[in-house]
């Protein structure tokens, strides 16, 4: 008698580790795969590099542009994130970095940095990002950059000019690796149109 009256006992304990068990193993976070831009195609460009040190900021965007997320814009002006994909940096930094590296290939500039690299510049671009997005909207899936950049003379603590830019580059296929081509070309195009904005300010 005294046997089988411990019986219950040790059941109820086996039970409540196994349930214990059971709610500590908790489900795996949900894995993304990383995408970044290619190199920036732009070449150096046959003219003597301006004297004038930049600094390229990372532009402001709003609370969706500003993550890492792949935001697509579909029918309805519906947005969303791509799922199962990230950027490898958020959107701002992103744009910044590629917009970096093909000013560096065009040699425009003696000097240029970001804002941690603390240049103490003469000039800094900054801005708005008001889009940095894939445009699914269409028949052709687009890639969709919209920024309003400031050009600021820091000589003179204040803003030397203002001009809205949009680029939009249509995808070869309606994947992330198509998406991420896209984007870049689409970034280098505005680096373009950046650069002779800024030579027509100087």
């Amino acid at each position: 008698m005294k046997h089988t009256a411990h019986l219950p006992a040790r059941l109820v304990i086996l039970l409540a580790v196994t349930l214990v068990g059971a709610c500590s193993v908790l489900p795996e976070p949900n894995r993304y795969e990383l995408y970044r831009l290619p190199p920036s195609s732009l070449n150096e460009q046959p003219v003597e590099p301006s004297a004038t040190s930049l600094e390229i900021r990372a532009p402001r965007a709003d609370d969706l542009t500003s993550s890492n997320r792949v935001v697509v814009l579909r029918e309805g002006q519906r947005l969303s994130a791509w799922s199962g994909i990230r950027w490898s940096a958020p959107a701002p930094e992103l744009w910044r970095d590629q917009v970096l590296d093909a000013f560096h290939n065009t040699g425009a500039f003696r000097t240029l940095g970001i804002r941690d690299d603390n240049l103490n510049a003469d000039l800094a671009l900054s801005g708005h990002l008001r889009a940095f997005l894939v445009d699914q909207t269409g028949a052709t899936p687009r890639a969709v950059i919209r920024f309003d950049a400031q050009l600021v003379d820091r000589r003179e603590d204040g803003t030397r000019a203002t001009r809205r830019f949009n680029v939009s580059e249509p995808l070869a296929k309606n994947t992330p690796t198509a998406a991420a081509r896209a984007m870049g070309t689409a970034t280098d195009r505005m680096a373009e149109q950046l650069l002779d904005w800024m030579a027509s300010e100087r």
